[in-house]
């Protein structure tokens, strides 16, 4: 569910100068900074597999874990891990690795857990291993809930996961950012970002140490967002303003209170950090970034009104007619007038252009309809490859409705570049089902070599050791099939 204020288009008579400033610094440090990570890990990662120390430091890593309580208060946890270290530690490296309070505990203990004959190696070895991990922008910059520091609570802002979150992330701030930034000015907004930031990850840490689910660096700067986005609604109080909202394959535009729309935001986040098992989304640090954000325009409504633009705030917005037009078609939608509806796609599509939303809404209707062409504009349509995590959402929307024998009507590069797609947005069971089911019919496509060599390592990453090595077997098996 999607649901974002659009009430204000933007006016380049006053530039959002912060707001561009910070997409500018997000892209740089994403671009020249946060690039070698991959290959840090990579390094760290050959070096420890080649020499083996999994072997015995798996057993001495479950008996730290569980003298530091860890995993006393969950014995099937313990159980599980202990099974998987002893039926093949070397699947467990990554967790070993990332585990930076482990190393010192080892350092401590390492005449009782590394035999002699491998000491040596190990003093000299290891330290470089970390010198490698340490330099990973995640754990360099990034803020681990136990390790939390003035730089860090402040710098993991400016990182980011992978292109699509730092993509997703700049959007957002740019469609809701440019808003404030106006009602606010550039460096009062700038202020407000970078404490909002730093309020969300503060939360995010406190809870996640409570919690003792600590451990996971937190980079993106979703938190600071979620500032911006309370910011914006606060802004506008009780007046009722314009929101485009996407839920499922519904998508349009409505009116309500600002501040009515605050409780779901949050909510929201509650019901996906209490209810989404192993997500690598920092639920709480948005959480944590609603609130401060929605504290600090508080406290400057209270203290200084004066400061803020309501001249701005109360400009009517000017009318899109690209918008106006859509609305229409979707109002037919809602009425169940699907020809007429579909008639009105290609009038406005005549007239705006095409574009990835009227295209969606296109094909929908040309199902509904039964018009023959359906099928082709779809594969179309899922053979796009711009990195919009909108579009890629939408055509795993497409693609889930088609049958298996018009899925084979897409040729297998186009799929497997899909599932590339897919597992990149980390909507990894579809891509692991594309893969399967090119795996299966014995096809012979390059692509798919890749995509199953993406999908082992991504599986090695989430610690799921399992599904890595099928895929590893999988890889083989494809690679001299390909022979």
């Amino acid at each position: 569910m999607i649901i974002i204020p659009t009430e204000k288009p933007i006016d380049w008579r006053r530039p959002p100068i912060a707001v561009i400033a910070l997409i500018l610094i997000n892209i740089a440090v994403f671009a020249f900074y946060q690039s070698g990570d991959q290959s840090k890990y990579l390094r760290a990662y050959e070096l420890y597999e080649r020499n083996e120390f999994a072997q015995f430091e798996a057993a001495a890593y479950l008996n730290y874990r569980k003298q530091n309580g860890i995993l006393q208060g969950d014995p099937e946890l313990y159980d599980q891990l202990s099974d998987e270290f002893d039926k093949d530690p070397e699947n467990l490296s990554q967790v070993i690795l990332l585990d930076r309070d482990f190393l010192a505990y080892l350092s401590k203990h390492r005449h009782e857990w590394i035999p002699k004959d491998k000491i040596a190696s190990w003093d000299q070895l290891r330290p470089n291993i970390e010198r490698n991990i340490a330099g990973i922008s995640s754990i360099e910059l990034g803020l681990i809930p136990q390790h939390s520091s003035l730089i860090t609570v402040f710098s993991h802002q400016f990182l980011h996961g992978d292109i699509l979150h730092l993509l997703g992330n700049m959007l957002f701030l740019f469609i809701c950012g440019f808003a404030v930034e106006a009602a606010l000015g550039p460096l009062r907004f700038l202020l407000l970002y970078i404490v909002s930031g730093v309020g969300a990850g503060l939360i995010y840490s406190g809870i996640e140490v409570i919690s003792s689910r600590g451990g996971v660096p937190l980079v993106g700067a979703s938190g600071a967002i979620s500032g911006v986005m309370a910011m914006y609604l606060m802004l506008f109080r009780l007046k009722k303003i314009e929101f485009f909202y996407w839920v499922l394959v519904f998508i349009g535009y409505f009116r309500a209170a600002a501040l009515y729309i605050l409780p779901l935001y949050i909510a929201k986040e509650l019901l996906q950090y209490f209810f989404s098992d192993n997500s690598q989304v920092a639920y709480m640090a948005h959480v944590g970034g609603f609130i401060c954000g929605a504290a600090l325009l508080a406290l400057i409504q209270w203290q200084k009104p004066e400061s803020i633009d309501e001249e701005f705030l109360e400009e009517e917005p000017g009318q899109d007619p690209r918008r106006e037009s859509l609305q229409a078609i979707l109002q037919k939608i809602e009425a169940i007038q699907f020809r007429a509806a579909h008639k009105a796609v290609i009038e406005h599509q005549k007239e705006h252009g095409t574009c990835a939303e009227s295209d969606f809404i296109a094909i929908n209707l040309m199902s509904l309809n039964k018009d023959p062409a359906w099928l082709n504009a779809n594969i179309d349509y899922l053979k796009r490859s711009q990195r919009d995590p909108e579009l890629l959402s939408r055509q795993l929307t497409l693609w889930k409705r088609l049958s298996d024998k018009e899925r084979h009507q897409m040729d297998e590069l186009s799929r497997s570049q899909f599932a590339m797609r897919l597992l990149d947005a980390e909507y990894n069971d579809n891509a692991e089902l594309i893969a399967i089911e090119l795996f299966k019919n014995d096809s012979k496509e390059p692509m798919l070599t890749k995509l199953l060599g993406r999908l082992a390592v991504f599986y090695h990453q989430c610690e799921n050791p399992g599904k890595a090595q099928k895929f590893e077997q999988a890889l083989e098996q494809q690679l001299q099939r390909s022979l």
